[in-house]
């Protein structure tokens, strides 16, 4: 009767590593997906700039469904607080300034390059952590009835 309860609690705990390990490699995609690092490096020093959008781009694209969807990129520039003019296209926001506005950016002093118009957020800062404890924790309750159920 031993032998037989050893079995499954085996099958549960290698479950558990490999979900664990799949809960991690996927906060770790979707945080790169989602040019996490990058925008924690902008927000990280807290450094910003306002910066004046020079022109816009605008490209189509096929949506999921068939059909055409706009996508409108800004094209800003600003002047970093050491005095270097930075000229970036902001590819990740929605927002949509006609030329000659003014929009806040953050930025990382070392990459300016990287600057974003995205405010900081909770769901962007800890994107990566959420996903891996959350799919941590599916696997620990998987695990706990896999081992469990005869």
């Amino acid at each position: 009767m031993r032998a037989r309860r050893g079995k499954p609690v085996i099958i549960a705990a290698v479950y558990f590593v490999v979900a664990v390990g799949a809960a991690v490699i996927s906060g770790k995609n979707l945080d790169r997906h989602l040019q996490g690092p990058r925008l924690r490096a902008a927000w990280a020093e807290g450094l910003t700039a306002e910066a004046r959008c020079v022109s816009l781009r605008t490209e189509e694209v096929q949506s999921p469904e068939g059909g055409p969807l706009t996508h409108t990129h800004p094209t800003l520039e600003f002047r970093t607080a050491d005095g270097h003019t930075v000229s970036f296209e902001e590819r990740q926001s929605r927002l949509t300034p006609a030329p000659g506005d003014f929009v806040t950016v953050y930025y990382d002093a070392e990459n300016p390059k990287d600057a974003t118009t995205r405010a900081p957020s909770f769901g962007m800062r800890h994107a990566r952590t959420v996903i891996t404890v959350a799919g941590s924790f599916f696997a620990l309750v998987s695990a706990f009835v896999i081992a469990l159920v005869p």
